[in-house]
């Protein structure tokens, strides 16, 4: 087991830390508000606009969006600490990379190669934690395919065990038709999740949050119940990864929501 999650690990070239910055840094605001601007919206700190890591402008599409940021600004207290505002980052990466890049969607594509749904534990080593999978994994798993129109290859052998090219092709296209503000979204879920199919059935396939965590850390759970954990340490991570995946679910369902009232009132215009 301990094999296969460091080939898993071993494929991905994306960090799981949202941080964007170089340092935190002292509190500097009071007040926070949300006023409109442009197409979109604006966070001011006092009477300063709130600007991305790289200087620009942010002007965020929505204004439920603006309201997510502005409460995690105002949620720090005596410094900024950026690792607790994960949709403002996110937000300021849609910001400085408005045109995603073939080289986010190719990041995305490598956790087919490992990813954490694809690689099942021999039944001969644990018939439990296979039958467990089986009946956890199984479901999301036909989906993907299902939805795609592919055949996943799934394995219990610790070698890789590369995907079809046309199983590629088709979440290529999926990938590159995403609207801009979703790829960082769906990158860094996809990266915390360890999974690029979970990812998919979470935005795409009526997967709530908790349960792709659940699906995620099916192993980790498993290990613990068997073994038991390191203090506090499964709590933390457990909530920061929660924290990470519900703040990604939220821009990518802010932006469809957006687009498809944009569709609507073309259609009625």
């Amino acid at each position: 087991m301990l094999a296969r999650s460091l080939l898993r690990l071993r494929s991905t070239s994306l960090s799981r830390s949202l941080a964007t910055f170089k340092q935190d840094r002292k509190r500097f605001y009071k007040e926070l508000s949300v006023a409109p601007a442009g197409d979109g919206f604006q966070v001011q700190l006092d009477h300063y606009n709130l600007v991305t890591s790289f200087k620009n402008k942010l002007i965020i599409p929505t204004e439920r969006l603006a309201n997510a940021v502005a409460l995690e600004w105002d949620s720090q207290k005596e410094n900024i600490i950026f690792e607790t505002m994960p949709v403002t980052t996110l937000c300021f990466k849609a910001t400085d990379r408005p045109i995603p890049d073939k080289e986010q969607v190719e990041h995305m594509l490598e956790f087919l190669t490992t990813d954490t749904v694809c690689y099942r534990a021999p039944p001969e080593e644990s018939e439990q934690l296979y039958a467990l999978e089986k009946s956890r994994w199984d479901p999301i798993t036909d989906w993907f395919s299902t939805n795609f129109h592919v055949h996943l290859a799934l394995t219990t052998d610790i070698t890789l065990t590369p995907q079809s090219q046309q199983t590629i092709d088709r979440v290529r296209e999926h990938l590159a038709s995403l609207h801009p503000w979703e790829v960082p979204a769906y990158q860094h879920a996809t990266a915390s999740l360890q999974s690029l199919v979970i990812t998919t059935a979470l935005m795409d396939g009526g997967l709530d949050t908790e349960e792709a965590i659940a699906a995620s850390m099916l192993e980790t759970d498993y290990q613990i119940d068997r073994w038991g954990e390191v203090e506090w340490q499964h709590t933390i991570d457990r909530a920061r990864l929660s924290a990470d995946v519900a703040a990604a679910s939220l821009v990518v369902r802010e932006i469809r929501d957006m687009e498809q009232d944009k569709k609507a009132a073309f259609n009625t215009a």
